[in-house]
């Protein structure tokens, strides 16, 4: 079977996005951004891993490694041409974002969320033009809520948010919050393809991978009865 240049391309940026997730996952573990242990999030839920991927702005490399794979996503999955202004979530989301600006040649903007008491007190800061084609980039995926709330004050001053990229998705239920809210979720891995992974080359324990899995499972288990 002889396949299409369409196809081709496909196969090739699969391939692609699972070298960057290996490398970055290295990274990662490295830069000591996933933790192993046990954590309450933003969300207020428990979980046995922590992603900071706060940890990763002080290393140049790592960094430039993420928005790398960021601006792959975007230029692969969404098209640079489709973009108007690119908007990083406060805080974690914002360094990222600002990077993959400057790659793309694409205006940054980002949403402060608690409004300014003085001058025009505004949300978003940088200019945003009515009917500005805004694309949302966030450092992971747990809820959603945060990336929903920013698109929704992006709407309000006449932007236009379809889009997010983001590296990671810790697969509860956000990406599902997302597509109901009108915003298409583009994402570099999914945490338990990167455990999988990081387990077989041995850089996950046994015990400790065992505890993610059915962390993982329990919770994809609860969303799933939750959406039902």
């Amino acid at each position: 079977m002889i396949l299409g240049l369409e196809e081709i391309e496909r196969k090739v940026w699969e391939e692609e996005k699972l070298f960057l997730m290996k490398q970055v996952g290295i990274l990662l573990i490295k830069n000591n951004a996933i933790k192993f242990g046990d954590y309450i999030l933003a969300s207020g839920k428990k979980s046995p891993y922590y992603i900071d991927l706060r940890q990763t702005i002080s290393s140049p490399i790592t960094m430039d490694w993420i928005a790398n794979s960021l601006t792959r996503i975007v230029l692969n999955e969404i098209g640079r041409e489709k973009i108007d202004k690119i908007l990083g979530v406060f805080t974690a989301g914002v360094p990222f974002a600002t990077v993959v600006s400057q790659k793309l040649g694409i205006p940054l903007i980002y949403y402060r969320q608690a409004r300014k008491e003085h001058g025009v007190r505004k949300k978003v800061e940088g200019i945003l033009e009515r009917n500005d084609r805004v694309l949302i980039i966030d450092d992971l995926i747990t809820t959603g809520e945060s990336v929903i709330e920013t698109a929704e004050v992006v709407r309000d001053q006449g932007g236009v948010v379809n889009e997010l990229v983001v590296l990671l998705d810790r697969e509860q239920g956000g990406q599902q919050r997302l597509r109901s809210s009108r915003i298409e979720p583009h994402v570099l891995f999914k945490i338990s393809d990167a455990m999988i992974w990081l387990h077989k080359v041995g850089l996950i324990e046994d015990r400790i991978y065992e505890t993610l899995v059915k962390y993982i499972e329990e919770e994809s288990h609860t969303t799933a009865i939750s959406s039902s």
